[in-house]
């Protein structure tokens, strides 16, 4: 599937139109200059199947841990409880982006003016992207970051703390940023033949592409 027929599958905004535009230029630039496209891109149910399959085991094994380190008998989740849950998790998955954003612009040479954020209605799913190209470990990294620092550390803290609270909430962002992590294992499984390539994020769709030169 082309990027053209990626945008009409659904209707991008006019921000979306114009990254479109912007990375339509940048890929023509890049192929005057001999680089060869590979689209690494994911739709947003298949990144979102790899996410239940990829966090489902953390979680698992989260959830035996606190049970071990707290016994059920002492455990209690009221309804007060799942409300502040919710709400933690739907303002976090904002900040999710917000690490996308903060992490990958720390690296583009643009800062944060290489940093876009949008909106898929249809999916009802926030996302991040950056404009430019951006060395493989910098995307793994802004890739990983929001998971980590807002999914696994809070699961961590309700394991010490004994927190049903916490450790739901890291639960939720775990799974929130599974397509994340089916996003770093797709690039990784990719094994380029040369040492120049360029990792660009798509401006609208999940995942990146590569050029190789």
């Amino acid at each position: 599937m082309n990027d053209t027929q990626r945008g009409e599958s659904r209707k991008l905004t006019k921000a979306e139109r114009e990254r479109k535009e912007a990375y339509e230029a940048l890929e023509e630039n890049l192929g005057k200059q001999g680089y060869r496209k590979h689209d690494l891109t994911i739709g947003v149910v298949q990144a979102n199947l790899y996410a239940f399959v990829l966090a489902l085991p953390l979680a698992i094994v989260l959830i035996a841990a606190f049970f071990m380190l707290h016994p059920a008998g002492g455990f209690s989740f009221h309804f007060s409880d799942l409300l502040i849950v919710l709400v933690s998790f739907f303002a976090l998955i904002v900040v999710h982006e917000a690490v996308h954003g903060l992490v990958w612009g720390l690296f583009a040479k643009k800062r944060w003016h290489a940093v876009s954020f949008g909106f898929m209605v249809q999916y009802l799913t926030p996302y991040c992207t950056c404009s430019e190209p951006l060395p493989k470990y910098a995307y793994v990294i802004g890739a990983l970051a929001p998971t980590v620092a807002l999914g696994l550390l809070p699961a961590v803290i309700g394991l010490a703390a004994g927190s049903g609270i916490w450790l739901a909430i890291g639960i939720l962002l775990i799974f929130g940023g599974g397509g994340d992590m089916a996003i770093v294992v797709k690039l990784l499984r990719f094994k380029p033949q040369t040492n120049d390539v360029l990792y660009l994020d798509h401006p609208y769709e999940c995942g990146i592409v590569a050029f190789t030169r």
